[in-house]
């Protein structure tokens, strides 16, 4: 005899769902209408997190509690279901706490993945979303999933834009709309020639910035976001304006606290980069580095190696 889960009294039922582990959850939203809006009210915020990956031929989606490390997790033989009229390939973890559901090799990915996402991201809106677009992925479809996102206010914690020479609209609105403290942005896709975008009053403010084709970075305009990773073709960052910006980390003008910047022209000598930071010497062991402590006392660690400059807590 089956247990009459939906017969409860709501805060019952809340209370059941939130002890079930994810697997459970998971398979519990696929019963019925109902059972997903159930699902939906009772999952706590950001109490799990799902990722959605998207693919020229497929799409990847994954649940999990917040936090969890699936490499460790022991994945099950793929099960077949049939969702939204398609084959999904399901499987889940022995834990039964990681979940992930892939759709490939369709005539028609395109339209089949949007149901899959309409309705995932619906039913655990609750949750940090991660979202990828890999690099075959079609801009406009790209684009329009996550307006979708946008226009239902989902949390949204990663966002890795790869698809294959975006247009400027779609950065612009990207920068825009994904601003926010606690978002991570890695743009992988190379712009246009001469790309222009214009900053909000008082530029970014990301968790992470990472940008993969870097001419078009001000960096100016990412002071205010916590890591910032500029990886090619970055423009010109002379040593006076480097140590500027190091001086005013350390006064908390800005909120960068870690950064990579993989420097197009390697600079000659670092001293000039760091002249003024701390009375500390300079180290030579293989790596040209220096400590220096920031007004609030967090001690970070700048350094120069193969021409990248790199700013790291100094205690990890």
């Amino acid at each position: 005899m089956s247990f009459p889960l939906r017969r409860l009294p709501y805060l019952a039922i809340n209370e059941v769902i939130q002890s079930m582990d994810t697997r459970s959850i998971f398979e519990f939203s696929l019963v019925s209408k109902k059972s997903q809006n159930l699902v939906m009210l009772s999952i706590p915020a950001s109490s799990l997190s799902t990722y959605f990956t998207f693919r020229k031929n497929g799409f990847l989606f994954e649940l999990m509690p917040k936090g969890f490390m699936k490499q460790t997790a022991f994945i099950l033989p793929v099960t077949r279901r049939g969702t939204e009229d398609r084959p999904v390939f399901t499987r889940f973890s022995t834990c039964g706490l990681y979940v992930q559901c892939e759709l490939a090799g369709t005539s028609e990915v395109e339209e089949f993945t949007r149901k899959l996402f309409y309705r995932f991201s619906k039913t655990f809106k609750n949750s940090k979303l991660s979202i990828t677009f890999q690099y075959q992925t079609r801009e406009e479809f790209a684009m329009e999933m996550m307006r979708f996102a946008w226009e239902n206010g989902f949390p949204l914690e990663r966002i890795e834009f790869d698809s294959r020479n975006s247009s400027s609209e779609s950065i612009q609105e990207l920068l825009n709309r994904c601003n926010g403290e606690h978002t991570s942005l890695h743009i992988g896709t190379e712009l246009p020639e001469g790309f222009k975008y214009t900053p909000p009053p008082g530029g970014y403010k990301f968790e992470s910035l990472v940008v993969q084709y870097a001419r078009w970075v001000n960096l100016d305009d990412f002071l205010q976001c916590r890591k910032v990773y500029l990886l090619n073709f970055l423009p010109d960052l002379t040593p006076k304006y480097l140590n500027g910006l190091l001086k005013k980390i350390v006064n908390m003008e800005c909120g960068l606290e870690h950064f990579a910047l993989n420097l197009w022209k390697k600079p000659s000598d670092f001293a000039p980069i760091v002249s003024g930071l701390s009375e500390s010497e300079i180290q030579q062991n293989g790596l040209q580095e220096l400590q220096f402590e920031r007004k609030d006392g967090l001690k970070l660690l700048v350094r120069l190696s193969c021409g990248c400059l790199i700013l790291e807590d100094a205690c990890l």
